[in-house]
């Protein structure tokens, strides 16, 4: 078969490997087990020696190519002058199609005569080890045959037998027939199956795309039609590029599609760098999904345990913490249209690309919104990566591009930088997290002097790509991007113009034009594009960015995947396919778009006095509505999960504060309005212990006081509203609930509040007798919802409670405690007066109790030392409910 071009093809995949099929039917290229192992198929990087698995009519044929909504199952449909037959191609993904599998590592076909009558030839011509292995077969029955290589190859038709010739076979089918053919790494189980089975693997593998497509663990963007179709066809790319035994994402699917024809910039991207990674991360979870956040933030903290605390390597592989081997070529292939050579293996293993760790904190500084997602644990390795960018910014570098002339003085570099010390800044001052706050504020400060001083020219009237060049590149754009200087300051503005002038080529962005030690001058590089559609919404020319954002499915393929460039001349993707860096900047750039079209929602009026005396003799009732669909297993979870959402949706983190005005016109605010209706047909009586009490009401507490907030339009404290925890409850298994009565009567076991003469519930309350009768008193830690206190615990959980708070006490107690050494003075939160009695009585052990909590050890120990002599002084209770 000749070559097709590199966007004619789609991609499915299983969380470990993807396979291109291209819209001749044939699986041109598959990697087995694992994305970055040895290819089995490889025909797209010679076509006479790769291998191919392909089902293609005998006949003259057209075809198309589409999947199946929201999922990575593929059709390709053929049409003949005699009939027309479909195939039906994926991998088994998700629990339920992979336990019916017996694995993960099987390429099923599904071939279906839809009308008429169709010859279709059947070629399957595995070749592993990038075509250096030619093994022979070994035919086991009239159905099965494998290619004993390792673990086997087999290679199966599961409902008629086929006559093989070799490596070739027909299947003539008439119109509602249907075969399955089947590839698979060991599959001895498979190969047994008949058509029913793997119907139901199909079915299985269509429902967790869908199930996966649809989840909101942070809010899916509000869009139509094919904004929506769009957005979920680049988060569906990005999670088959995540590996996801380990949680590293691949930057690519392939090696050496060329991005010159016939030239040499031909590269492996199988395997994950940081920047990309972190990247792809943000992407994600701007697109909802939060858990491939969570699992690479799990593998990062491996990664680290190898490499010197705070110092990473540029990239990794995907199955092990350590980085790809060098550079190879592999001289038996031709490469794609004899574009030679193809590698494996990256040249750039040991470079110093400074902006990693920019990259790496802006994805941490976007998931840190969301309650939950960064804890402390992960904070552990995260913060000495600020510190190592106070030592490295001032050192030149090889910069985003890897060019091979370097190393240089990068602005893009030194940009990340500032980056990563500002979201340092910002992600420990919203939890009150540990770090070398001054420290960073100074050399953040000194960053951001250099490059101003010496990246910008006067004379030119622009930033330039390094300090020692007149030339520009495209990374400058990340300037207004990332917040460094706006897009109307004039500086940034000539850089923007330039840019234009001299990278923008019909409708693409190139890099740069300069020698970068390599022959040739690449395409436009697609995320550079979107770089600039970026800055033309910041600059409020949103206009033009939506006419560029509406031809954009012309750099795409027809199923609406970017790969690595696009060559405007011969209107085609080069490059590897699919690459993240396309996908990440549609996504992002696409949403940024619909946030500036969206209409802000109105400012709330202030609550009048006579509404506040009203709720102090009637409270509030927040949830009235009914439950909808069937009982959750713990709504209490669920509710301050949301509420999650809908704090971090909408955080600004640069301003550090929640726009809760916004919050009421949004869809996800009604979606937790029924979570909260649930509350009302949940019995907590069946909670059983001390611990699964304490966590479901520390989770109701937390979610009914930004409730309140929210329908009581507060804008900055509490406060606005006097008696707020007597003015709203919740209704909770047929009783309604105060915050008050939540706090005092069932979390501190019916104790006196301050300065009440009655208990909560009376001795004939049947509430009474939902109440922790061995309280711990961390919940006072727990039980805050402003933006500086707010503990880094999703939801609270009776298992695990102990450490839930724990975490909370150290944040509370971190960002509220001021200690003075030199007058032997501590500042405490005036909460410690109000509950005396809940605390260590003498003032001695209550320093202590506080000191052995503080994240500065030696400050702690200190404290400890010295608590007989310690004075402790009672600051204001911070009610604010944003940082300023």
């Amino acid at each position: 078969m000749p070559y097709k071009k590199i966007g004619d093809h789609g991609i499915i995949g299983n969380g470990a490997t993807i396979a291109l099929v291209g819209l001749d039917g044939a699986v041109d290229w598959m990697c087995s087990p694992n994305m970055d192992s040895p290819s089995v198929f490889g025909a797209i990087l010679d076509d006479r020696a790769g291998g191919r698995f392909a089902v293609t009519p005998e006949a003259s044929w057209d075809s198309s190519q589409h999947y199946f909504r929201e999922t990575n199952v593929l059709q390709t449909l053929f049409r003949t002058a005699e009939g027309e037959a479909e195939v039906v191609d994926f991998m088994p993904a998700g629990e339920g199609a992979r336990e019916l599998a017996g694995g993960r590592d099987h390429l099923i076909r599904r071939v279906t005569a839809l009308a008429g009558e169709m010859v279709l030839a059947v070629e399957c011509s595995p070749r592993p080890d990038y075509a250096r292995a030619h093994p022979e077969r070994e035919y086991l029955d009239e159905r099965r045959w494998r290619v004993p290589d390792g673990e086997a190859f087999h290679v199966f038709s599961a409902t008629a037998p086929l006559d093989w010739e070799g490596e070739r076979a027909r299947i003539r089918l008439r119109a509602g027939e249907r075969v399955f053919l089947c590839f698979s790494r060991g599959g001895e189980g498979l190969a047994q199956s008949g058509a029913e089975h793997l119907q139901a693997v199909l079915e299985a593998t269509h429902r967790y795309w869908l199930d996966w497509s649809h989840t909101e663990e942070v809010t899916r963007y509000p869009a139509e039609r094919f904004w929506r179709e769009s957005l979920d066809r680049a988060a569906l790319v990005l999670k088959l590029l995540q590996y996801e035994d380990t949680g590293a994402i691949a930057a690519g699917a392939t090696t050496s599609l060329p991005t010159i024809l016939y030239g040499e910039r031909n590269w492996d991207y199988r395997f994950s760098w940081i920047r990309d990674t972190a990247m792809t991360l943000a992407a994600l979870f701007e697109l909802g999904h939060s858990e491939e956040v969570t699992r690479y933030l799990d593998w990062l903290k491996e990664l680290c345990a190898h490499e010197p605390p705070g110092r990473l390597q540029i990239i990794y592989q995907l199955t092990v913490a350590e980085p790809p081997g060098g550079e190879t070529r592999l001289e038996h292939l031709e490469g794609y249209k004899g574009s030679y050579p193809a590698h494996i293996g990256q040249y750039n293993v040991g470079q110093h690309q400074h902006d990693i760790y920019g990259e790496l904190l802006e994805t941490i500084f976007a998931v840190s919104r969301y309650v939950g997602k960064i804890d402390l644990e992960h904070w552990e390795y995260l913060r000495p990566m600020v510190d190592t960018v106070c030592e490295i910014w001032r050192e030149a570098d090889s910069g985003i591009w890897e060019m091979r002339t370097g190393p240089h003085h990068y602005v893009h570099s030194k940009l990340m930088c500032w980056v990563a010390l500002d979201r340092g800044i910002k992600v420990a001052e919203h939890y009150g997290l540990p770090g070398d706050l001054e420290r960073w504020r100074a050399e953040r400060a000194a960053v951001r002097a250099d490059i101003l001083e010496r990246g910008y020219r006067d004379d030119l009237g622009c930033f330039t790509q390094h300090y020692d060049t007149d030339a520009v590149d495209a990374s400058l754009l990340m300037i207004p991007i990332v917040g460094f200087l706006p897009a109307d300051d004039p500086r940034v503005a000539g850089t923007i113009a330039r840019i234009e002038e001299e990278l923008l080529v019909d409708g693409t962005m190139l890099r740069y034009r300069m020698d970068d030690g390599l022959p040739g001058q690449e395409h436009g590089f697609m995320i550079c594009l979107f770089w600039y559609v970026d800055c033309l919404i910041l600059q409020g020319r949103l206009n033009e960015a939506g006419a560029h954002l509406r031809r954009i499915d012309r750099f795409s393929n027809h199923l609406g995947l970017f790969g690595e460039q696009y060559d405007p001349r011969y209107k085609e993707i080069t490059g590897n396919l699919p690459q993240a860096y396309s996908h990440i900047g549609f996504a992002v750039t696409a949403i940024r778009y619909l946030n500036a079209r969206r209409t802000q929602s109105p400012r709330p009026h202030r609550l009048g006095w006579p509404a506040r005396l009203t709720l102090l003799a009637r409270p509030r009732l927040l949830n009235p509505e009914s439950p909808v669909g069937p009982p959750r297993e713990n709504p209490a979870e669920e509710v301050k999960r949301a509420v999650n959402t809908l704090r971090g949706h909408f955080y600004d983190g640069h301003r550090q504060r929640v726009d809760y005005h916004l919050v009421r016109g949004s869809g996800y605010y009604r979606r937790f309005r029924e979570v909260a209706a649930d509350l009302a047909a949940y019995d907590p009586g069946s909670l059983a212990t001390d611990a699964e009490r304490m966590a479901f009401w520390i989770n109701v507490y937390n979610a009914i006081v930004i409730h309140g907030v929210i329908e009581l339009g507060i804008r900055d404290t509490i406060r606005e509203v006097p008696w707020f925890f007597r003015g709203v409850r919740y209704q909770v298994g047929g009783h309604t609930f105060t915050p008050n009565e939540i706090e005092h009567g069932i979390l501190r076991g019916n104790r006196r509040a301050p300065w009440r003469l009655r208990r909560s519930f009376g001795p004939r309350d049947p509430r009474r007798e939902l109440a922790v009768w061995e309280p711990d008193f961390r919940v006072h830690f727990a039980l805050v919802c402003g933006s500086r206190s707010c503990p880094p615990v999703e939801v609270f959980e009776a298992e695990g409670l102990d450490g839930h708070l724990e975490t909370a006490a150290k944040i509370f107690l971190n960002a509220t405690t001021r200690v003075q050494p030199g007058r032997e003075t501590v500042g405490v939160s005036r909460l410690f007066w109000w509950y005396r009695h809940d605390f260590p009585a003498e003032d001695p052990e209550l320093v202590r109790y506080i000191a052995r909590r503080l994240f500065d050890r030696e400050l702690g120990a200190w404290l400890e030392k010295r608590a007989d002599s310690i004075r402790l002084r009672y600051l204001p209770y911070d009610w604010r409910l944003n940082e300023s």
